[in-house]
């Protein structure tokens, strides 16, 4: 078998694969004498809460790369003038728990559900439209007859924001 024709091609998991610019934020960490931390954000100050130790670090990089929603290069320069560099990505976002599905209320050309956060954007599959929930936190959408007709079955409404699940029309 030859290097170059494997049999399986190396594939990372790109499931929930993170995105990194071409070029990438940096963030620069001067440590002084007495271990507190001045942080830059592409060379300019980036603003924390207080003044910042080594213990901080970690939370504060995290929240940075979360905020930019990418990886970021840190460079950590101590007193001294040792210097530390490495790459941190934001977390992957973390898989919610669920309540039990909720049965949503069906009549001609019309689903509906409730329990959504008031205003919140509400996912609805197959997916063929999203819905703003009501101020009382109401989805409600009208669809073709011929829609629905053509696909019969389940329809899902799901609160984008609260994870909230609706099942209606169908068999549930």
């Amino acid at each position: 078998m030859s290097m170059i024709n494997a049999a399986a091609p190396y594939r990372r998991d790109d499931r929930q694969a993170v995105r990194v610019p071409v070029v990438m934020p940096l963030v620069e960490v001067e440590v002084d004498t007495d271990g507190f931390l001045a942080v830059t954000l592409d060379r300019e100050p980036y603003s924390a809460d207080g003044s910042l130790t080594r213990d901080d670090l970690k939370r504060v990089l995290d929240r940075i790369a979360a905020d930019l929603g990418t990886a970021v290069r840190v460079e950590v320069r101590e007193v001294d003038k040792s210097t530390f560099t490495d790459i941190v990505t934001p977390e992957r976002p973390k898989v919610r728990t669920l309540q039990p599905v909720r049965k949503a209320t069906t009549s001609i050309g019309e689903v509906a559900g409730e329990g959504f956060i008031p205003n919140e954007e509400v996912a609805v599959a197959v997916v063929v439209a999203h819905q703003v929930a009501s101020t009382d936190g109401t989805a409600r959408l009208r669809l073709p007859p011929a829609l629905l007709e053509a696909h019969p079955g389940l329809v899902v409404f799901m609160g984008k924001s609260s994870g909230t699940v609706m099942v209606g029309g169908g068999a549930a």
